[in-house]
């Protein structure tokens, strides 16, 4: 039996809509006994145009393939192994990351739980500040524990931790892990309107007691967002239209020093409107001292460009323009994005266009 599938849709978790470029491990109770391969592949080439002094501007073109083979031994049980490859074109190897992958996930019947490799990245579905946009090129890939859960009206749970350095006894290094919850929960849902208020939270830390390592510090840093969004659904060309507003913190407990500051906040505003497969939204971001391990680096203080550099306040306009549509009536869903952005601090016009077409194949061939 072969199937092929997509996650394909507008609904927006916190801000952006991004499915066409997350990860879900999908259980089926009638694939009971059932080996099954599926692969996934991802083409990227994200661009941004930036000469602001906070983040740098870079290109990021190539394509990932994720090849799994998985086994559902039970109807709410499966397990998943593979690999993922990332190239980089023009890259001097065949392949930029390689990467094994293994999941092991049980679903009842509200509650969700993986082990192993998780549905991360952008799956988490937290606002850009919190977690980086590019990070399902360069930090797709998860590895640790995860549990989910819904509600009958449409709430949700998303709590998980990510192991993402691990080191041996008396190595030169830092275990670094980061740990996060996302929660939604509806106020307000009727046939046409819906208002959901959302909790997010992110924990990023570095240390240690094995190590050697003497010049890289202890470091704990958290961060966090509260927010509403409201969206109305309408008829003709115009699908629907919706505002998302939310306060973000961000403190450091560790005493580390890296940073001026150990504390921050930010106010995140966004309106905009779904018109046929396109998603218009026009963003206004008002920070002071923010800084977040994770998050996207255009937003915070601290500089890629130059480590002296730093930038109390921060405030920036977005103009995004989103098209998630299937290319020529195939099963490849194409994501085009084109986001101008204006530092109103530094009077700096930047832009950054992305496009990603991805291809999800999912075949089913027999029972033990």
């Amino acid at each position: 039996m072969v199937t092929s599938g997509l996650l394909f849709g507008l609904r927006v978790f916190a801000q952006l809509p991004n499915e066409v470029i997350s990860d879900k491990i999908t259980i089926h109770e009638q694939d009971s006994g059932r080996f099954g391969f599926s692969i996934i592949n991802t083409n990227y080439m994200r661009n941004t145009e930036y000469f602001n002094p906070i983040e740098e501007g870079r290109t990021l073109f190539g394509y990932q393939l994720q090849p799994k083979f998985s086994y559902q031994p039970a109807r709410n049980i499966k397990l998943e192994a593979g690999v993922w490859l990332r190239h980089d074109f023009g890259g001097d190897n065949p392949f930029t990351t390689a990467i094994p992958t293994f999941s092991l996930k049980a679903k009842g019947k509200k509650s969700e739980l993986i082990f192993g490799t998780l549905e991360g990245a952008l799956s988490h579905g937290m606002l850009e500040p919190m977690m980086n946009i590019a990070s399902v090129i360069d930090k797709r890939i998860e590895n640790g524990f995860e549990y989910k859960k819904t509600v009958e009206n449409g709430g949700s749970m998303d709590l998980w931790i990510n192991w993402e350095n691990f080191i041996q006894p008396n190595e030169f290094d830092k275990e670094r892990f980061s740990a996060g919850m996302h929660v939604r929960a509806v106020l307000r849902k009727k046939e046409k309107d819906k208002l959901e208020m959302y909790v997010q939270w992110i924990a990023s830390h570095q240390g240690g007691q094995i190590d050697k390592d003497t010049i890289n510090p202890f470091m704990m840093q958290f961060n966090t967002a509260m927010g509403l969004r409201y969206e109305r659904k309408l008829t003709g060309k115009v699908k629907s239209i919706y505002a998302d507003l939310a306060m973000l913190d961000y403190i450091e407990t560790s005493d580390s020093k890296v940073y001026p500051k150990d504390m921050g906040n930010g106010f995140m505003g966004n309106l905009g409107a779904v018109v046929g497969s396109t998603n218009f939204m026009l963003s206004y971001w008002n920070a002071k001292d923010y800084i977040a391990p994770r998050g996207t680096y255009i937003y915070q203080s601290v500089s890629t460009v130059d480590a002296k550099n730093y930038e109390k306040n921060r405030q920036l306009l977005f103009f995004r323009v989103i098209q998630n549509k299937a290319l020529f009536h195939s099963p490849i869903i194409a994501s085009a994005r084109f986001e101008p952005v204006y530092d109103l601090n530094n009077g700096i016009f930047d832009f950054s266009y992305s496009l990603y077409l991805v291809y999800r194949g999912d075949f089913r061939f027999g029972k033990k």
